[in-house]
């Protein structure tokens, strides 16, 4: 009789839902006076959440109320002053920076959105020959670093030096045809920069789309241009607006092409103006935070719209249950034309900025192709880089910090995917919120944040890959929560709930159920942290000393010092360890059947 209520009991909790039991039921003795290790942790989770997110940011809300430095006795009293806010309103640079910033993330936007659409709906929705080919070609794109890009396109368009103003004095007989170091310039290499991100947000959707509306459009004698401008793009609104919106946050917040190009050009936006207020001297510790509070209120306002958008994606939903057959359109001849200009813009995404780093690392000093040129090149440059430790240093903090930070990230957000989606214990919606409001903070706001609160807190980590991987910690988690929390959400509870009737801890489930059943979505996002950590700039080069630079900042540094070809082998040995990494985990992803695509 027994055995059958304790039956009666289980089918019973598991026809009342799947979301287990907010108090785990008792294990051994003890009874109420058992102690709840699950509310607990809980806590502890907000607690390093409150640590990792919320006190940093406060510190620049304080900084930009503050006149006196950090350290300053001053600094710590509890008055406080908009002085900093009036210094910056009242100046022609802070209104110059608005102007830039919001005039360079918007073109810039404009261009990656074009080419990115054009090609998610070439590869995704037509019958282009070697469509699968250029989709992976723009994927692999992503773990090429930005400022990588940034220096090939100024090796390629620099007045002094560029190879295309080179060839066009041959040609034409006139000089500096190209100027890298404008506006113009600015906006082309970040636009190029973000095509594959574009390409990632809307070839989804595209994928998904009924062809059958594309097909009655046809019918009526609607054209494939006027067919995409009237039914494809409409009808992938939701996507559209949010990768218009999230390239656009991405250009507002982004540094090494403002910082390579916009500095040289006397072209200054938010973010530059954030690292150069806190990297010379003297320090301007209230101007800074006062422009990273502009530049985090843009993003939020930004974010805000694109969460109210996506809201209502139930509107445009044209995949049902009635005979729906994904279908290619059929672009007769023109494929082949559609295939030539897809492959022309892969090429100059892709293939341009690395042949050009690869050439130049060749060579003894850059020079423009000849055939002197080509006799000179060796492989010295990567030899005397291999032997230098000052060089291969950061090559190493680098790989540490993409695999460590990667692993930190995925365990943690694992356990907030855990209480925030399986547990009903109150203070789990807090912990979502924690867990995902640093993607609302920019990168450069990021690194000034953590740089203020360690000068402050007594915690020796300043100098240190430590205080490199919590600002990772914190910068991630976000991307890496929305992986994990949608392969949380596919585990029945019931697993759970069989788990606890016999008595096993919370604790144990977790460990013995849930991280096997996560690893398609804990690999993938430990694949995307990883890559993004090893090429970050930002955030590291806000927070590097002398012991604790990265890959990313030792190209800045060597940019600095002028050796173009050393810098081009320190690029090309950067690509072949991320490809490495990448390689590794591509194996263990499909170990494990990981399916996901990386953006």
């Amino acid at each position: 009789m027994q055995r059958v209520d304790n039956g009666v009991s289980a089918i019973n909790r598991r026809s009342r839902g799947t979301t287990p039991s907010p108090y785990p039921l008792p294990q051994g003795g003890g009874g109420f006076l058992k102690f709840d290790w699950r509310r607990l942790t809980l806590v502890l989770l907000i607690l390093l959440l409150i640590w990792q997110v919320v006190i940093p940011f406060a510190m620049i809300i304080w900084t930009s109320l503050k006149t006196a430095r950090p350290g300053e006795p001053e600094f710590l009293s509890l008055s406080f002053t908009l002085a900093n806010y009036a210094r910056a309103l009242g100046s022609a640079t802070f209104w110059g920076a608005t102007g830039n910033t919001l005039a360079f993330a918007g073109a810039a936007t404009a261009l990656s959105f074009a080419l990115g659409a054009f090609l998610a709906w070439v590869v995704s929705r037509t019958n282009t020959p070697l469509g699968r080919l250029i989709g992976l070609m723009l994927v692999a794109r992503i773990i090429i670093p930005g400022i990588l890009i940034a220096i090939a396109w100024i090796l390629l368009a620099s007045p002094n030096i560029g190879l295309l103003n080179y060839l066009g004095l041959q040609l034409t007989g006139t000089r500096n045809i190209f100027n890298i170091y404008s506006f113009g310039g600015m906006v082309f290499v970040h636009g190029l920069d973000m095509v594959p991100l574009a390409y990632l947000l809307l070839s989804a959707s595209f994928q998904s789309m009924d062809p059958r509306l594309e097909e009655a459009s046809t019918m009526t004698g609607a054209g494939t241009l006027r067919t995409l401008r009237r039914i494809v793009l409409p009808l992938a609104l939701p996507a559209t607006a949010a990768a218009l919106l999230l390239l656009f946050i991405t250009a507002v917040e982004t540094f090494d092409v403002p910082l390579l190009m916009g500095g040289r050009a006397g072209i200054r936006v938010y973010s530059t103006e954030i690292f150069f207020n806190t990297s010379r001297t003297p320090i301007d510790w209230g101007l800074s935070s006062t422009y990273a509070m502009a530049l985090t209120v843009v993003s939020v306002l930004l974010l805000a719209v694109y969460f109210r958008l996506v809201r209502h994606a139930e509107r445009y939903q044209t995949v049902t249950g009635k005979d729906f057959r994904p279908r290619r359109l059929d672009l007769g001849r023109w494929r082949y034309a559609t295939c030539a200009a897809a492959l022309l813009l892969t090429f100059l995404i892709t293939g341009v900025p690395f042949l050009m780093m690869g050439y130049s690392s060749l060579l003894p000093s850059y020079r423009p192709p000849s055939a002197a040129s080509f006799a000179a090149m060796s492989f010295d440059n990567y030899a005397v880089l291999l032997a230098d430790p000052y060089t291969m240093g950061p090559l190493v903090n680098s790989t540490l910090l993409g695999v460590g930070s990667a692993t930190a990230v995925v365990l943690l957000v694992s356990v907030i995917a855990y209480f925030v989606h399986k547990t009903r214990i109150p203070g789990r919606r807090l912990l979502d919120f924690l867990g995902f409001a640093p993607i609302a903070i920019p990168s450069v706001v990021l690194g000034a944040a953590f740089l203020w609160f360690y000068l402050l807190v007594p915690i020796p980590v300043i100098g240190t890959l430590t205080i490199i991987g919590l600002a990772y910690l914190t910068k991630y988690m976000p991307f890496a929560l929305r992986f994990v929390s949608g392969s949380m959400l596919q585990i029945h509870g019931e697993l759970e709930e069989a788990a606890e009737i016999c008595g096993v801890p919370w604790w144990r489930n977790f460990i013995k159920i849930y991280l096997p059943l996560l690893k398609p979505g804990m690999l993938a996002a430990w694949f995307w942290v990883m890559v993004h950590a090893y090429r970050e700039l930002t955030i590291a080069i806000m927070l590097a000393r002398s012991h604790n630079r990265t890959a990313a900042v030792l190209v800045y540094d060597i940019w600095e010092r002028g050796a173009l070809t050393r810098l081009s082998a320190f690029g090309v040995l950067m690509f072949a360890i991320l490809m490495v990494l990448v390689g590794i985990a591509h194996a263990i992803s499909r170990r494990y059947g990981v399916k996901e695509q990386v953006s």
